[in-house]
């Protein structure tokens, strides 16, 4: 009976440290966000997170702030960069699908008149990925245009136009290209003869049960206003043929169900996909290496933590999780170029959840 009594004691001592690190870490995040809020002046700040098979949302400001209605979970934004690291995902399921090495060279996979271009003979999809193919972070052949629109205007015709006489500069190094993550997206549709939105829906939104009818009613309802900065609104870009680079619309559901997955994939060809994301093949210092896609943070003794972040030019995102962990985060905040708040924010969580397991 004394060893019953014992068992059950420690069960209920577990319980109670299990709820107080809960609570601990849910007034930790609401003050962490409340604070960033207020020192950084914000429109409004949305923070998604998955501890243990939980999911919260957190909120400071608005979405509107005009209307003053608050963020939710069907609230959509744009989520800027973090587009990369879907198109990563797309583009090495269609690999492994088609038996294609991510190490093979990509110019086959391009139109016969870019293919001319010598320079393009050693470019291969991993180099796309980890953003070591020499390519410029922009192309030098982007129309002038709507200035708050940078990217509308370019389509297929410039992109191939631009490969067929550019010299890339590669130098072991990542070097962070919006191009090359589009042209990623651009080979996985002509690879596959599908359209890059047809290949999302196929490997991540409907497999991810990303995709709801309620979802596709807030689109249009409940949508977040970026700001270029205070009291100037934002348009939403139209990325056009590079939007595999960071053109990407979500709302909180979506991001948690897109982060869950990456923590526990779900079959077994999922699970080989994430694997080779989360591979880190270069390194930029001694804490922050590269995978496919993905930024991986090592710390001594700690699992890695994977992330990416993102901006337009009315938002400044940030997301990470902790593969085969529960533990998840993302961050939006809609304004423009406040990328040191929101990852500071983010990084700040889910260095607490990892650290009160």
């Amino acid at each position: 009976m004394k060893q019953i009594f014992r068992l059950i004691s420690v069960i209920l001592l577990c319980c109670f440290f299990a709820d107080t690190n809960a609570q601990n870490i849910q007034a930790f995040i609401q003050q962490r966000t409340d604070s960033t809020y207020e020192k950084e002046k914000l429109p409004g700040i949305f923070v998604g997170i998955i501890n243990n098979n939980e999911k919260k949302f957190y909120t400071a400001g608005f979405a509107n702030p005009e209307n003053k209605i608050p963020f939710d979970a069907t609230t959509f934004f744009e989520i800027g960069s973090i587009t990369k690291t879907f198109t990563a995902y797309v583009l090495v399921a269609v690999l492994m699908e088609k038996n294609i090495s991510e190490t093979d060279a990509v110019y086959k996979y391009l139109p016969d008149s870019v293919q001319q271009n010598e320079t393009l003979k050693n470019m291969t999809f991993l180099s796309l990925m980890n953003h070591t193919s020499g390519l410029p972070r922009l192309p030098g052949n982007m129309k002038q245009g709507n200035p708050r629109q940078p990217y509308e205007n370019y389509s297929s015709t410039e992109l191939f136009s631009y490969l067929k006489s550019c010299t890339l500069n590669p130098d072991g190094k990542s070097s962070y290209s919006n191009l090359g993550a589009g042209l990623a997206g651009v080979l996985a549709e002509r690879i596959s003869g599908k359209s890059y939105a047809a290949l999302l829906d196929q490997y991540i939104f409907l497999p991810f049960k990303m995709l709801s009818p309620e979802n596709a009613i807030a689109s249009s309802a409940n949508k977040s206003q970026g700001y270029f900065a205070k009291d100037d609104k934002a348009e939403y870009w139209n990325m056009n043929i590079l939007a595999p680079a960071g053109g990407l619309k979500c709302n909180g559901n979506e991001m948690l169900a897109y982060l869950q997955n990456m923590c526990f994939p779900q079959t077994e060809n999922a699970k080989a996909i994430v694997n080779k994301l989360t591979l880190q093949t270069i390194s930029l210092n001694t804490r922050i290496g590269i995978g496919l896609g993905w930024h991986i943070l090592n710390e001594k003794e700690k699992q890695p933590v994977y992330w990416h972040n993102g901006g337009t030019y009315g938002f400044s995102t940030f997301c990470a999780f902790s593969k085969d962990k529960s533990k998840a985060v993302f961050v939006i905040i809609n304004q423009y170029s406040k990328n040191a708040a929101c990852d500071g924010l983010g990084i700040s969580i889910i260095k607490k959840m990892i650290s009160e397991e």
